[in-house]
């Protein structure tokens, strides 16, 4: 007998712009297809780049005859998350020295901000309603997040300015002062996600609108090292919060800095006023994990924490990094200077102050759907393009795509798109 399912109501997830790029690029049969939508530094043949001291350390870890195949513990391997916090915040950290630094290990970024998102809505209850700032181009990618962890009263804070090609700081401080008081304020650095990182100037005047508004926040620390070349560099923002006495949350990711994404290391990092405070934190934090997921996966881990321990290992990771950086910067070069030749009717100077492994052009919504409709160039919703996927076989023809889109009036003909969406799930207002 034939009986329903009672699953059969469930309606069917719905993709976002980013999701529905790539499977669009998929399916598209056209040989000039190209996908720059890509989270992964790729070199120059199309493959994800490993530096060579991680693929040496992974070939030792794998024929180890003495590796532990034994679940790590649950907040995850202690010479891992000892080497992370160090690498974050300096050996000589006063945060360290004062042993009010720790972390918890994570499946990824993800899964640092899901546990910092589910601990801060059970035990950070300053306000009746806990707000959560996310900057406007990163807002979807970080909100559902919070919002399965409870916190559902998101400000949008603008971060990059159209008319400028870069950081829309004034603005941004103007929605900082209009955000509740004591709200998280997630904070992307390392050139994440439009290519810009922000002066120390520009830290400063942020730390100090979040310091009188005793604000907390929480550092996505996305592949440190790949923004500017330099792990200190790209590390400065958390290690000036820390400076000025904040407490804080950091994801940070090891995915393409050392070449590892489906091995998902990460770490929640955590500082906080004093050690007894650190332990209490951390003891909650891994109750969450426990729930959650159990324990992290061990494999990756040991392979960044061999490197980062090893000194050798490190200073021959680090000038890997720089090798891989410099070809970044090459490529802005190239295709900033293929369209101003092309005579585009825009300026893309901004292209080469921009850093890291995304460049944001910023082309409108109806131009990114229509480089992939009719030129079958795949970049992210808001014009963000991960210029690694960029090389001598495909760099003439994007370029030359990108000037006829900024050229062609004929794109505007596509069904409008609002500029920045800021929600898919009907019924949802933020609060501005």
């Amino acid at each position: 007998m034939t009986t329903l399912s009672v699953f059969l109501d469930v309606p069917k997830s719905i993709k976002d712009k980013d999701q529905q790029q790539e499977e669009a690029y998929h399916k598209d049969r056209d040989r000039r297809k190209i996908f720059l939508g890509h989270r992964a530094l790729l070199s120059e043949d199309g493959q994800p780049w490993v530096p060579l001291p991680v693929k040496k350390v992974y070939l030792q870890t794998v024929n180890d005859p003495t590796r532990n195949y034994e679940h790590l513990p649950v907040a995850g391997a202690p010479e891992f998350i000892r080497g992370a916090t160090e690498f974050a915040l300096g050996k000589n950290s006063k945060a360290i020295l004062q042993n009010r630094a720790s972390g918890v290990q994570t499946p990824g970024a993800t899964g640092a901000f899901r546990i910092g998102a589910e601990f801060l809505n059970r035990w950070y209850n300053i306000n009746k309603e806990t707000s959560v700032c996310l900057a406007l181009l990163a807002h979807d990618r970080y909100r559902w997040i919070f919002e399965a962890a409870g916190l559902t009263h998101i400000y949008p804070y603008r971060f990059w300015d159209n008319k400028t090609m870069g950081l829309a700081l004034p603005d941004m401080l103007e929605d900082l002062e209009r955000s509740p008081d004591f709200s998280i304020v997630l904070l992307p650095t390392s050139c994440n996600p439009t290519g810009i990182q922000p002066q120390s100037s520009d830290w400063k005047q942020i730390a100090d609108v979040m310091k009188r508004k005793s604000m907390f926040p929480f550092f996505h620390l996305k592949d440190q090292g790949l923004a500017s070349g330099d792990v200190d560099t790209d590390a400065w923002p958390v290690r000036y919060f820390i400076s000025e006495d904040f407490e804080l949350f950091c994801a940070q990711s090891f995915s393409a800095s050392f070449g590892l994404y489906g091995e998902r290391i990460g770490n929640l990092l955590i500082v906080m006023k004093s050690n007894e405070v650190l332990i209490s934190v951390r003891s909650q934090l891994e109750s969450l994990a426990r729930e959650i997921w159990s324990t992290p996966p061990c494999f990756g881990s040991r392979v960044v924490a061999t490197v980062l321990r090893n000194p050798l290992l490190y200073v021959e990771w680090k000038d890997s990094l720089k090798t891989a950086v410099r070809r970044l910067m090459i490529i802005r070069e190239k295709i900033r200077e293929k369209l101003r030749l092309m005579e585009t009717l825009k300026s893309w100077e901004h292209l080469t102050k921009q850093g890291g492994l995304f460049a944001f052009m910023a082309l409108t919504l109806n131009q990114v759907d229509f480089l992939a409709k009719k030129k079958h160039v795949y970049l992210s919703e808001h014009g963000q393009m991960n210029i690694s996927g960029l090389n001598a076989n495909n760099l003439d023809y994007v370029t030359r795509s990108i000037h006829e889109v900024t050229m062609n009036d004929n794109c505007m003909q596509l069904p409008d798109v609002k500029q920045c969406r800021i929600s898919q799930n009907e019924g949802k207002k933020d609060n501005y």
